[in-house]
């Protein structure tokens, strides 16, 4: 490989370690944030803030209850876990890439199907959470509005990980070969 092609590797990577630590801090204030709220949507006159409490925000939506608002509320904590986890495993993965100067390693192409299972598992585990949880609130209050959750697109992700883990270990079997015949 030569080394503009590595260049623009490690720069990609370097650029995807900033990304997930932002995606890292932003799933944690939505994980945050909705527990807090999952505590206080059901305090009629509990928290104010400004005169105005949670219960009075989503009192007046349309299709939205009680039920829905916890249903939404246990789904978003749920996916903002999953997603503090799953960018903290990338920026794992990004950081030890950068710190060997190559994703063409044995441990690095380890590293990264580790990842890409670790995404689709915490996917759909997630979905699956997040769902029951819908039917749950389902179960117990009226007119729960019915919650999609599609995990496809991150277990694609997940999938795309693992077929680069098996190009990155092929290109470090070749590395280590040439090295060999020397």
């Amino acid at each position: 490989m030569n080394s503009k092609t590595l260049e623009a590797i490690q720069t990609i990577s370097k650029i995807a370690k900033v990304l997930c630590s932002i995606a890292y801090v932003c799933c944690l204030v939505g994980s945050i944030l909705c527990i807090v709220g999952f505590a206080c949507v059901g305090i009629p006159q509990g928290v104010r803030v400004g005169g105005v409490t949670i219960y009075s925000m989503i009192d007046g939506l349309e299709g939205v209850n009680m039920g829905t608002s916890y249903a939404l509320l246990l789904g978003g904590a749920i996916f903002s876990v999953a997603g503090c986890v799953m960018s903290k495993l990338a920026r794992n993965y990004f950081e030890n890439e950068l710190a060997a100067g190559t994703p063409f390693t044995i441990e690095g192409s380890k590293d990264l199907m580790h990842l890409g299972v670790c995404i689709a598992a915490i996917s759909l585990g997630s979905t699956i959470l997040a769902t029951i949880g819908n039917r749950f609130f389902d179960r117990f209050y009226t007119d729960v509005l019915e919650l999609s959750f599609d995990p496809s697109g991150m277990v694609l992700l997940g999938l795309a990980f693992i077929a680069a883990s098996l190009i990155c270990k092929h290109g470090a079997e070749l590395s280590g070969k040439a090295a060999a015949d020397c």
